[in-house]
């Protein structure tokens, strides 16, 4: 059997074990938008990265987030089409659970019932695998949960998730500073760090829509990073959008910086979040608890950590 053939069924592994199919089909949701899921304390973020080749393109029509019920929704990357018929699947199956036993299914029921059909497309004749990957994320009795799929059926729960273009920059920002209990505001934060690392990797010619799709238990929230920029400033501060946004600030705050990251142990949003209001250790030093728990997504547990750490400084 020759190579085209393994190439050309998805029913067919070549002698290395692989699928090609499937494999093609993951290089197709590369090609696509970034997408990024963030589960944070209080909730789940979604940030979708709209890739608009032509100005003649209306953005609101390029539809990457979908909401499957009231507590749950979905990111796609790739073939969005591919992502619709899915959607549709997993609309349909959670309104039939919810006629039968009365209540909406938990995430975990959709993602495993969406994941099987994923993998039915990978053994028959006379289909392809589907050509999209989708984030998952929802809210069910036990808390907020956060899924991946995969065209091969395979999906994991994760704390955080990054897929289509620019997601291997977007998992190494993930890894180094998601955190589970980071605030709202935090997580906003460094879902726009990383929507701003990866405008490297875009093609001059492709213009960008960005959007925050924002679950809690009140619900969903949307922003558009466009026609919200004043209330995200709002949200993060205007020391942080200038951190993030335009590189300012950073050299003149290193020495800062180093202490917070390094023998506080804070990750780089706290450490913004702090920037905004003191720009030099001196100033830091004559701060109290009062002072830095006004601060966004700083608690009690955190400033404590701060203080104690500049007491220990001042005694060496």
């Amino acid at each position: 059997m020759d190579r085209d053939h393994y190439d050309q069924t998805a029913t067919v592994f070549s002698p290395d074990g692989r699928v090609y199919q499937v494999e093609y089909a993951r290089e197709a949701i590369k090609r696509g938008g970034l997408a990024v899921g963030i589960r944070f304390r209080d909730g789940i973020l979604f940030n979708i990265d709209k890739s608009i080749h032509s100005p003649l393109v209306e953005e609101d029509d390029l539809e990457k987030f979908f909401r499957i019920t009231g507590t749950i929704g979905a990111a796609a990357s790739g073939l969005i089409a591919d992502a619709r018929v899915l959607v549709d699947i997993l609309r349909e199956k959670a309104q039939a659970e919810k006629r039968r036993y009365g209540e909406e299914p938990d995430i975990r029921t959709l993602v495993e019932w969406v994941s099987r059909i994923y993998e039915v497309y990978t053994r028959y004749e006379g289909v392809r695998p589907f050509g999209t990957a989708m984030i998952i994320g929802g809210q069910d009795p036990s808390g907020f949960h956060l899924y991946e799929t995969d065209p091969s059926g395979v999906f994991q729960e994760r704390k955080a998730a990054a897929i289509g273009k620019g997601s291997r920059t977007a998992m190494e920002l993930l890894e180094k500073y998601q955190d589970e209990g980071m605030s709202r505001e935090e997580a906003i934060a460094l879902s726009l760090m990383i929507l701003k690392e990866t405008v490297q990797e875009r093609p001059a010619d492709v213009s960008r829509g960005e959007e925050i799709h924002i679950l809690t238990k009140d619900g969903f929230e949307r922003i558009d990073l466009d026609g919200d920029s004043p209330k995200l400033k709002e949200i993060l501060g205007a020391s942080t959008w200038l951190i993030l946004f335009e590189g300012k600030g950073e050299e003149s705050l290193s020495d800062l910086e180093v202490f917070l990251s390094g023998t506080v142990g804070l990750n780089r949003i706290m450490v913004s979040v702090i920037m905004e209001r003191f720009s030099t250790m001196e100033e830091l030093m004559d701060a109290d608890m009062s002072d830095l728990t006004s601060l966004a997504g700083i608690g009690p547990a955190t400033a404590g950590r701060i203080l104690k750490a500049l007491k220990e400084l001042e005694s060496t």
